[in-house]
């Protein structure tokens, strides 16, 4: 992605919803995963529907598996829009993207909405172009059915904006499946947006009078 672009985009959701580019997804101050990269072939809800391109959404966006909101994600009206795997189903992976990257500021940077059994655990990698992914945690197992946030600080690893998350399973057998109803990171400072816009609006008007 070009500076110029990428300042435009952020300069977008500095606007608020009014500017916001259809494929962000930026709400609520969180920058929430755009789309889905790539997944190993066994993804699927806790119902057992296969994941596909018409279901990706249960991955993307805000999250949408607790309608009331309590933390149980299997209260009568909660949707099973959860993507992930069961037990004995070694190898599994899933690569969510953002349009708008994720910055590295003070602090946790990623947060993961999950649940999974008590001997689930993933690892969780970032990449800033898709290609090259490097660990910044794992995230451990839980109590089946309720959703916690595990959160990730991306510590300076990262030279540009994070664009691409990956989690991988390690545990494999009974009480290891794992399921991921949402992917949110931080998005910058309002001060940074501020000068982020004014410096793309800058640049669109010399590119103009080149």
């Amino acid at each position: 992605m070009s500076n110029l672009t990428r300042a435009l985009m952020i300069a977008c959701a500095l606007l608020g919803s009014m500017a916001i580019p259809a494929s962000a997804a930026v709400v609520n101050g969180t920058n929430w995963a755009d789309s889905v990269g790539a997944y190993s072939g066994n993804i699927q809800n806790y119902g057992g529907t296969m994941m596909s391109s018409g279901t990706e959404f249960w991955l993307t966006g805000e999250p949408d598996a607790d309608a009331d909101e309590n933390g149980y994600a299997w209260d009568v009206g909660d949707p099973d829009y959860v993507g992930g795997w069961r037990a004995s189903a070694p190898s599994e992976f899933i690569v969510m993207e953002w349009n708008l990257g994720i910055p590295d500021l003070v602090g946790d940077d990623l947060t993961i909405r999950r649940y999974g059994g008590p001997s689930a655990s993933a690892n969780v990698l970032a990449s800033v172009d898709g290609t090259s992914f490097t660990p910044i945690g794992t995230i451990g197992g839980g109590t089946p059915g309720y959703l916690t946030d595990a959160t990730f600080d991306f510590a300076g690893l990262f030279a540009d904006d994070v664009q691409y998350v990956r989690v991988e399973r390690i545990g494999n057998g009974p009480q290891t499946g794992m399921f991921f109803d949402a992917f949110g990171g931080i998005v910058p400072e309002p001060a940074t947006l501020s000068l982020l816009g004014i410096g793309a609006v800058a640049l669109l008007r010399h590119r103009k009078h080149k």
